[in-house]
């Protein structure tokens, strides 16, 4: 069989094979009368088609938006735990401060006494 992309179709034309007025396709293909059955046929699949798309993508805008409120959610729970952890940081140093002062107060009452 003569391969039409690396030039076997201009051979066929080139030793009269095949006449270049012929017609491959059929006339209802080509014709340019209105042709109701065909034409429904194409307008219901690409409606179809549409339809499809349209679907997918509302799903898909819908999944988008969940994800968006989920992640907002999640960034306010961070900020939340960021605020409390960083009140109980600034805790943990005010009481470990206030050990330190009883420690060396301890200390030196100890120390005191001794001399």
């Amino acid at each position: 069989m003569v391969d039409c992309e690396s030039g076997g179709g201009t051979l066929l034309f080139a030793v009269h094979v095949v006449s270049p007025n012929a017609n491959f396709l059929p006339g209802w293909f080509t014709g340019t009368a209105f042709n109701f059955p065909l034409n429904l046929v194409t307008t219901v699949a690409e409606l179809f088609i549409g339809f499809l798309v349209a679907a997918a993508a509302n799903r898909s805008e819908r999944n988008l938006e969940l994800t968006l409120a989920a992640i907002a959610n999640q960034e306010e729970h961070i900020e939340d735990v960021e605020t409390k952890l960083s009140e109980e940081v600034a805790s943990n140093t005010a009481l470990t401060q206030q050990v330190h002062v009883l420690t060396s107060q301890i200390h030196d009452f100890l120390t005191a006494g001794k001399s």
